[in-house]
Order: C-alpha cells, then sequence, then structure tokens
C-alpha cells in the first residue's frame, strides 16, 4: 500500500513535468495547438502540482502526529497499555495518511479516518476491562457468544471516558485539519481503489497462509496475525480482525478444524499455601546439550544430582517457537485451537496465583522488544511486577547476561513471602556468540550458551536455596529447542526432535513424598502448568497415566503452520505425527 503511494506520486510528478515543458516550449512560440494549454498552466503551473504535494505532507503529518498522540496519551492512563511505536511503525502510519489524502471526496477520506479512531477506541476500551489487545479469537466470540459480549459491554460504560474524551478530540482535531487543508491536498482520483485494493491483497496473503499454503506459518508470519505493543492501536485491531475473517472464519465457519476440548477453571481447595514458587524459562537449549549426565557444558548442576531433593530429565515442549511454547506454559494449554482457552484467562497461571493471594513476578532478560507478541497471552493485568531488561538499569548495573536474573531477583527481595516468579533467560538464543561472558568461550557458540547456562542456573539455585526460610519450588524448562544444521536446517520452528525435545530441571525443599512421583509423570509443558496449578492450591488432574498423547504445535496457536502428536505407550514415544488443522 505504501509502496502504490509513492508510485503514484512519482508518475503524476513526471507527468505534470513533461505537459509543463511542452507549454513552456509552445509559449516561447507562440503558435500551435498548446497555446490554450500554455495560459492554463499559467494559472495553474506545476508550482501547484508542488504546493498540493507539500499541503499533502503537511496534512499527513498532522494527522499521524494526532493518531500516534492519542496512543501515548492513553499509555499514560493505563499502565498495560505500551506505547512503544518503532519509527518504522510510524511511517507505516504516515503513508497510510498520506493514502487517504489522495483520496477525492472529503466524506470518504474523512469516513475512513473515523474507522480508524474507532478501532482505536474498541482498543482502548478493551485495555480498560481487560488490560490487553483485541486478539482474533474474540471477534469469533462475539458472533457465537453475542449475549454474553453485550452483557459485558453493558457493565463497561463507567471506563468509557478517558477512550472517548481521546477519540472526540482526536476527531476534532482531525476534522478541523481537514476542512483547513483537505481541498488543497494532491488529489489522485483512483487513490481510494487503491486502497480498496491493498486491504484485499493483505485479506488475500494471510488467507493464502492460513488455507492453501501447506506448511502453514513460518515465524516471521506470526506478526500477520497477532497484535504486537510497537504498532499503532487502530493497526493492531486490523492484524486481529484480518486473522479473523481470512484465518479463523473460513475454518471455524465450515467446520475445516478438529475441535478440542477447553480446560474449565480449576478449583481452589487450598488458601492457606506458604510457599514460592520460581519458573525458570530457558530459551533454545535442546535437551541433548544440555543432559546431566556426563556432559561436559554441565559440570556445576551434575554436582547437584546427589541431592534428594533435585530432579532433571527430558520433556517435550508445548510449541516450537517461543510465543507459543510459553503461551502454552502459562495458560495450561493442552490441545491446538486454544485461543479461546488463552482469552478467557480461566487457566492463565498469573491470574490463578494471584486469585489465591500470591505475589506476582515476571522478570525478563530479553528486552521490551522480543516480548512485544507474548504479552497478550500473559494475562498481564495479574502481573504484580513486569520488568525486561530495558528496566534493568532501575535496579542493578546490567552486565546484559543472565546471571542479572538473580540480580534483579535480590534486590526485588522476595523469597520469603507467597510468590509466583517467572525468570525468563536470554539463554540460547541466535547470535549465541552474545549470550556469555568470554570467559566462558571454550566450545563452539551454541554449546557455550549452555555451558553458561549450567553456571547461571546453579548459581540461582544454590542463591535461592540460601536465602529462604519457607518452602519453595524451583522449576527450570527450556521454551523450546534448536536445529544446529541437521539435515541443512537451524534455528527453531520446525517439528524436529531436537526442537521439542527439551531439558527438564526441579529442586525443592518440599518434605512431601509424592514429589518424585509426581516428577516422574511430567512429560510436557502441559504437565508441568498443572503441577504448578496444583502447588498454587487448586484442584488439578495430574496426568498419572503412562500412556498419553502429547501435542506439540509449531508456529502458532490454531495449529495451522501444524502440529504434532505423540503418543507415549508403555511409556516409549512412538514416532511423531505431524498434523493441520
Amino acid at each position: 500500500m505504501q509502496i502504490s503511494a509513492i508510485i503514484i506520486l512519482i508518475i503524476n510528478f513526471f507527468i505534470h513535468q513533461k505537459i509543463l515543458l511542452l507549454t513552456k516550449k509552445e509559449c516561447y512560440q507562440g503558435v500551435g495547438k498548446y497555446s490554450m494549454l500554455c495560459l492554463k498552466y499559467k494559472e495553474k503551473s506545476f508550482f501547484c502540482f508542488k504546493k498540493s504535494l507539500l499541503m499533502s505532507l503537511i496534512y499527513s503529518s498532522a494527522v499521524t502526529l494526532i493518531l500516534l498522540g492519542m496512543d501515548k496519551l492513553y499509555s499514560t492512563s493505563n499502565e498495560f497499555f505500551l506505547f512503544d511505536i518503532t519509527r518504522r511503525e510510524s511511517y507505516k502510519v504516515f503513508f497510510l495518511i498520506l493514502m487517504l489524502s489522495m483520496i477525492s471526496k472529503p466524506k470518504i477520506r474523512l469516513s475512513i479516518i473515523s474507522i480508524l479512531l474507532l478501532f482505536s477506541f474498541f482498543q482502548y476500551m478493551h485495555y480498560e476491562y481487560f488490560g490487553k489487545n483485541i486478539g482474533a479469537i474474540e471477534f469469533y466470540l462475539f458472533f457465537t457468544n453475542t449475549h454474553e459480549v453485550f452483557e459485558t459491554l453493558n457493565t463497561m460504560w463507567n471506563m468509557a471516558f478517558v477512550p472517548i474524551s481521546i477519540v472526540l478530540v482526536a476527531f476534532v482535531l482531525i476534522y478541523f485539519i481537514d476542512v483547513k487543508f483537505g481541498s488543497k491536498v494532491f488529489k489522485y482520483k483512483y487513490g481510494l481503489h487503491i486502497l480498496l485494493v491493498g486491504i484485499l491483497l493483505l485479506i488475500s496473503q494471510l488467507f493464502y497462509f492460513a488455507n492453501i499454503k501447506q506448511d502453514g506459518f513460518r515465524h516471521k508470519d506470526g506478526k500477520l496475525i497477532y497484535p504486537i505493543t510497537n504498532r499503532h492501536s487502530a493497526r493492531n485491531f486490523f492484524v486481529s480482525m484480518n486473522y479473523f475473517i481470512a484465518g479463523i472464519m473460513p475454518k471455524k465457519f465450515f467446520s475445516q478444524t478438529q475441535t478440542f476440548q477447553i480446560l474449565e477453571k480449576p478449583k481452589l481447595v487450598m488458601s492457606d499455601t506458604n510457599r514460592t514458587i520460581i519458573l525458570i524459562i530457558g530459551e533454545s537449549l535442546r535437551y541433548d546439550v544440555f543432559s546431566l549426565y556426563d556432559n561436559k557444558l554441565t559440570p556445576k548442576l551434575q554436582s547437584l544430582k546427589t541431592e534428594p531433593n533435585f530432579f532433571a530429565k527430558k520433556i517435550y515442549s508445548g510449541g516450537t517457537m517461543t510465543k507459543v511454547s510459553v503461551a502454552t506454559l502459562l495458560n495450561r494449554l493442552q490441545y491446538p485451537s486454544s485461543l479461546e482457552q488463552i482469552n478467557n484467562e480461566d487457566n492463565c497461571i498469573f491470574k490463578l496465583a494471584k486469585e489465591n493471594h500470591f505475589g506476582t513476578y515476571f522478570v525478563s532478560a530479553h528486552d521490551n522488544k522480543a516480548l512485544e507478541d507474548m504479552r497478550d497471552t500473559m494475562c498481564p493485568k495479574y502481573i504484580d511486577t513486569m520488568l525486561s531488561r530495558d528496566m534493568f538499569k532501575n535496579y542493578i548495573v546490567p552486565s546484559g547476561y543472565d546471571v542479572d536474573l538473580k540480580k534483579i531477583l535480590s534486590k526485588l527481595n522476595i523469597l520469603n513471602q507467597n510468590n509466583f516468579i517467572v525468570l525468563e533467560q536470554r539463554g540460547s538464543h541466535a547470535p549465541y556468540e552474545k549470550q556469555y561472558p568470554a570467559e566462558f568461550n571454550k566450545y563452539t557458540p551454541y554449546e557455550n550458551t549452555a555451558f553458561y547456562t549450567d553456571y547461571t542456573l546453579y548459581d540461582l539455585i544454590q542463591y535461592i536455596k540460601n536465602n529462604t526460610l519457607q518452602e519453595i519450588f524451583i522449576f527450570y524448562v527450556s521454551d523450546h529447542g534448536e536445529l544446529l544444521g541437521e539435515d541443512g536446517k537451524n534455528g527453531h520452528g520446525h517439528l524436529e526432535k531436537n526442537v521439542y525435545e527439551i531439558p527438564f530441571i526441579m529442586y525443592t525443599n518440599s518434605k512431601n513424598k509424592e514429589t518424585e512421583k509426581i516428577f516422574k509423570n511430567i512429560r510436557s509443558h502441559y504437565d508441568l502448568s498443572n503441577y504448578i496449578t496444583l502447588l498454587l492450591g487448586y484442584e488439578v488432574d495430574l496426568n498419572m497415566d503412562e500412556d498419553r498423547e502429547i501435542y506439540i504445535l509449531n508456529a502458532d496457536l490454531e495449529g495451522f503452520s501444524g502440529y504434532g502428536k505423540i503418543r507415549i505407550i508403555d511409556n516409549k514415544e512412538e514416532q511423531i505425527e505431524v498434523l493441520y488443522n
């Protein structure tokens, strides 16, 4: 869409310039069929064209500033709404408005801008009530649970003052600018047509990925379907709506997807828990590199194997991408097509912890940009303290490595209270050589990340053990593994064994005799999230069966990019079956 606008401006520039040169030549001769055209262009010369183009730039800049200012202003009234617009996103908004400015009919132009304002208003209202962006599945729920949706809307009007005020002020300012400059901007009679074609292309692109393309979504395609924090609110609304129209609706409404069970909210059965639960999420670390059995890369953790309450094993990831696997882990997702379960938040572990009087913390060694598409799957409204690497400087002198997580934990001083704490490492994220200090540069770059994780994880466990007086549970699990050139493949986002087989470590000072038995039956992210839910005081049916099916999502939560189903029979893994929704 932006490229189309630029091409149109360039073409018109040369058309006007060519005619102007011709008329000047004929004017100089004083004769010929261009003489009347010469008189016309004395009144409406190329200067007028340049002036109209300048007016378009002024108009577009002013409207863009208002749209961005709306989000900035709203972010000051809602702590969960992050204003993290990048320069690139600002340019995208600007070029969209530049295209709109070329529409010749002011009523159509203002109507489309009003729709954008309405998109932002809906996002603001959703943040007022839910503390997160509107997801694609919520459009589906609007049609399938219409009565319930309107009942909820009726309770939200007392929250509408700030969103309505911001949007109304923005509309008045834009209307004033349109009246002032709208008649002076550069017009193109096919401007509306190009805009509509651009929208259809975006819908068609997503329809192709979700319904036709055989291998579904790739990692970079995820931004086509999920809202992220560094986008404008109206654009996030459009992205979710587009995913609903082109991805979810064709499959849901025409029964093309397999239906899976949505978990009910667990029942609270113990409200007097006195424990700290710490979940450490590693990054891109595969099991075979981080095994604790005769492994040169894990000398420190191997020294803990003799302790009675230290356990380590291999389990299966919930997904091959961070967003998917972390969503699985933090929302008790057992099956694909679970956006509805994420949306209702009934099984979000942060919410469950908060509702049973646990303090909730999420501390990530990733920067805020890396977390942009994960926040909405974590029910951030129920997280007391949420820190990314960008904020570490407010607490410590950051080193830029995972050792900072222990320093932050020390500064927060939260180990002797009922808390649920999630620490997210940089771990083995690419580029590998940037994830460890120079003194750990002994092996290949990827192996060095595992070697450093052995050090930081051991150091973290020892610190927690020595600084708490109450019952603690420490869990370490990687989000997913990594391919290192096998079959010509690298990275993750593949349903391959070295991506979905991940290390799992647990330490506790609990005297519960069932702990080891439960640990042995944890086979997946889903099983681990069930156990954490149990420790938070809720009634959970832990799957203690040897025979079971384990689902592994690929790059998206709906299963459009494929998902794996592993059957465990007689404690042995059958070959993974790759399916598509």
